[in-house]
C-alpha cells in the first residue's frame, strides 16, 4: 500500500512539473539556496564585515603617519613710533611637516585590539547559527512541498474512491437495494474531497513558491521520499549527551559568550580613561617665512621624542562610562544564561520530537494497514447486506486520513532530526546530504 501511494505521488509530481527542467534533489536545492537565498547572502556579508574588526582594532597599535601643510598670504604694515616710517609686511608663509606617531602605551587601543578578535569570533558564531537556520528552513520548505504533493495525490485517490462509491450507490438505488440517502452521502463526501483537492493544490503552489524563493530557480520535479523509509534512531541516544554538545557547540550560546567577553573588555577599556598614554613621536618640518621675525628665512627642523599624556579629571565622564559598561556586562551575562536555558529547552523539545516521531510513524503505518483491511472488510460486509454505504465511506475516510498523517509524520521526523542537530550546534552539510540519500529521483 505504501508503494502504491508512492507511485501515485510520483505521478502527481510528474503532472505538476510538466515543462520543468532536470530533477531537483535536496542537495541541489541546498546548494542553490547557499548561492541565491537573499537572507543567507546577507548573513554571509554580515560575517565578512565582522572579520574586518581584527585589522580595525589592530590599527590602534600601529604607527600613524601624516603630512600637514600650510600656505598663507599675509598682508600688513609696520609703523615706527620714533620716526615717520612705514614698512610693508606683505609676505607668503609656507610650512610643511611629516609626523610619525607610534603608541608605546595606550591601554584603550590595546583593549580595542582584543575586542576586534572577539567581534570577529562573534560574527562567525552568528553566521554558523544562520547557516544552520538556512539548512533547516530549506529542508522544511522542501519537505513541505513533498508533503503537499503527496497530499494532492491522496486527495485525487480519495476523489476516485468516492466517485466509485457514488456510482455504486446509484446503481444500488436503481436496483432497489440502496436509498437516495446513500447516494447523497456519497455525493457529499465526493464534493468535500474535491474542496480538499483545491486546498491541497493551493498549499502545493505556496510551498513551491516558498522553496523557489530560497533557491532562486525552479525546483521541479522534486525527489520523493523512499516508500520503505523507516527511522533508524539517534546517535547519540542520550539527551544528556545532546545537551552537553549544545552547551559546547551551540552557535547561539557561543555568540552570547562572545558578547559577554566583549562587554567585560568594555569595562577595562572605559577604565583606561584614567590611564596615562605614552607615544613615540617623530616630526620633520620645513618652513619659510613662518613669522614676522623670520622673514626671508627657511627653517628645517627634525625632532624625535616621546609624548606623555596623563588625564587628571574629565568631569566624571570616565566613571560614568565605566559604571555603564559594568551594567551592560551584567546584562550580557543574564542574556547568556537565558540563551543557555532556551537552547537546552529546544534540544529537549526536538529530542523528544524525534523519539516520539519514530513511534508515530510506526503507529501510523499499522493504522494504514489496518484501515486497508477495514475498508476491504466493510465492502464485503456491504455486499453481504450487513454493512451500509455510510460504513464504507467512513472506513475510506479513516484510511485516507491515516495515509495523510503517515506522510506528514515522516517529514516531521526528518525535519526534527535536522532541528535537533541545529540546536546542538552540530548540523553540517554532511547531515543534509545524509537526509538527501533517503530521497529517490522521480521516474
Amino acid at each position: 500500500m505504501r508503494r502504491w501511494v508512492a507511485r501515485l505521488a510520483g505521478a502527481t509530481l510528474a503532472l505538476w512539473s510538466v515543462g520543468g527542467g532536470g530533477a531537483a534533489g535536496l542537495m541541489d536545492a541546498y546548494q542553490a539556496a547557499r548561492e541565491n537565498d537573499p537572507t543567507f547572502r546577507a548573513a554571509r556579508y554580515e560575517r565578512d564585515a565582522g572579520q574586518y574588526s581584527i585589522p580595525i582594532g589592530r590599527a590602534g597599535l600601529l604607527p600613524n603617519v601624516g603630512i600637514t601643510g600650510n600656505f598663507s598670504q599675509n598682508k600688513g604694515e609696520r609703523k615706527s613710533t620714533r620716526s615717520d616710517l612705514t614698512q610693508s609686511l606683505d609676505y607668503q608663509e609656507q610650512v610643511a611637516a611629516i609626523i610619525l606617531r607610534q603608541p608605546l602605551f595606550n591601554y584603550d587601543s590595546f583593549v580595542r585590539y582584543q575586542q576586534g578578535g572577539v567581534q570577529a569570533a562573534f560574527s562567525d558564531a552568528v553566521f554558523d547559527r544562520k547557516e544552520a537556520e538556512m539548512a533547516v528552513k530549506l529542508s522544511g520548505a522542501y519537505f513541505e512541498a513533498l508533503f503537499s504533493i503527496e497530499r494532492l495525490a491522496l486527495t485525487d485517490a480519495e476523489i476516485a474512491a468516492y466517485r466509485a462509491q457514488r456510482e455504486l450507490a446509484e446503481r444500488r438505488r436503481k436496483g432497489g437495494e440502496g436509498t437516495v440517502t446513500e447516494v447523497a452521502e456519497a455525493e457529499s463526501r465526493l464534493q468535500l474531497a474535491r474542496a480538499g483537492r483545491a486546498d491541497a493544490l493551493d498549499r502545493l503552489s505556496v510551498a513551491m513558491l516558498r522553496l523557489e524563493s530560497m533557491t532562486g530557480k525552479p525546483m521541479t520535479p522534486l525527489w520523493p521520499l523512499r516508500a520503505e523509509f523507516l527511522p533508524n534512531g539517534l546517535r547519540p541516544a542520550s539527551l544528556d549527551e545532546w545537551s552537553a554538545m549544545a552547551q559546547e557547540s551551540s552557535p547561539e550560546i557561543r555568540s552570547r559568550r562572545k558578547s559577554l567577553e566583549f562587554a567585560s573588555m568594555d569595562v577595562d577599556r572605559n577604565r583606561a580613561g584614567h590611564y596615562p598614554q605614552l607615544d613615540f613621536v617623530a616630526r620633520a618640518t620645513r618652513a619659510e617665512n613662518e613669522t614676522i621675525s623670520t622673514l626671508n628665512q627657511k627653517d628645517s627642523i627634525n625632532a624625535v621624542g616621546v609624548q606623555l599624556n596623563i588625564p587628571l579629571f574629565a568631569g566624571g565622564r570616565v566613571n560614568a562610562l565605566t559604571d555603564q559598561a559594568v551594567a551592560n556586562r551584567e546584562r550580557a551575562r543574564a542574556e547568556l544564561d537565558a540563551a543557555v536555558n532556551e537552547v537546552l529547552i529546544e534540544v529537549r523539545r526536538q529530542f523528544m520530537a524525534v523519539e516520539t516521531g519514530g513511534s508515530k510513524i510506526t503507529a501510523y503505518e499499522r493504522a494504514v494497514d489496518a484501515s486497508v483491511v477495514a475498508v476491504e472488510g466493510t465492502m464485503r460486509g456491504m455486499k453481504a447486506g450487513i454493512r451500509t454505504n455510510t460504513d464504507v465511506l467512513d472506513a475510506e475516510r479513516v484510511l485516507f486520513v491515516a495515509r495523510r498523517d503517515l506522510a506528514q509524520a515522516r517529514y516531521e521526523y526528518l525535519l526534527s532530526v535536522l532541528q535537533l542537530k541545529a540546536a546542538a550546534g552540530v548540523l553540517s552539510e554532511k547531515d543534509v546530504a545524509e537526509i538527501a540519500t533517503l530521497l529517490l529521483p522521480p521516474v
